[in-house]
Formats: structure tokens, sequence, C-alpha cells
């Protein structure tokens, strides 16, 4: 009887560190930087740059 009740405790702190462990910023996709970004990005950084 005691094995049991070890067991659902064990369970249950396992569950509840499971759950604890989400993304909770509703960010589920991920943000994936292609060269072609990259360089756009680059670029206009320059053209921002050259204008001030």
């Amino acid at each position: 009887m005691m094995k049991v009740i070890l067991l659902l405790i064990t369970v249950l702190f396992s569950s509840m560190a499971l759950s604890s462990c989400t993304n909770d910023e509703g960010d589920s996709d991920l943000d994936i930087i292609t060269p072609n970004d990259e360089q756009e990005r680059v670029s206009i950084q320059t053209e921002k740059e050259s204008n001030n």
C-alpha cells in the first residue's frame, strides 16, 4: 500500500513538472531567418545610416 501511495505522489509531481513546461507566450511558430532576410535587414540598416 505504501508503494502505491509513493507511486501516486511521484506521478503527481511528474505531471505538475511537465505541465509547467509550456510556452505561455503563445508564440508557437519558429522565427527562421533565411539568408535573404538577413541580407534585407543589413541593406535597410545601411540605407538608414546613409540617410542620417
